[in-house]
């Protein structure tokens, strides 16, 4: 999970981004996304009295190197989404997760610690 502020007056852009990523870009998105070993994301917008925080849930064998791997590519629509992330949004927040109920592989399929 990442909380990121996103810059004051910059929401409008922020949703216009993520129609772009839901409509006319989709496929693009969905192929970053497989190039960088992510399964799922769940994007929300948080209105914390008036301020505003883009809230992502990213699914991935390995979540924080997903990242790692957008700011690095040289692909044409990464680099162009990284260009756009980097317009709309300030510094993330910093996030502890606490607990995490997926189950983990195998025969037991408790809560990891």
């Amino acid at each position: 999970l990442s909380l990121t502020p996103i810059v004051e007056g910059k929401v409008g852009q922020w949703r216009e981004l993520h129609s772009q990523l839901m409509g006319a870009r989709r496929i693009e998105w969905a192929q970053s996304q497989r190039r960088r070993g992510v399964k799922r994301q769940v994007i929300s917008l948080v209105d914390y009295g008036g301020a505003f925080l883009g809230a992502v849930f990213t699914e991935a064998e390995e979540p924080d190197r997903a990242m790692e791997r957008l700011l690095a590519s040289s692909d044409p629509f990464d680099l162009w989404l990284v260009g756009q992330l980097g317009e709309v949004l300030a510094e993330p927040l910093p996030v502890t997760t606490v607990v995490d109920t997926a189950p983990r592989p195998g025969p037991w399929r408790g809560w990891r610690r």
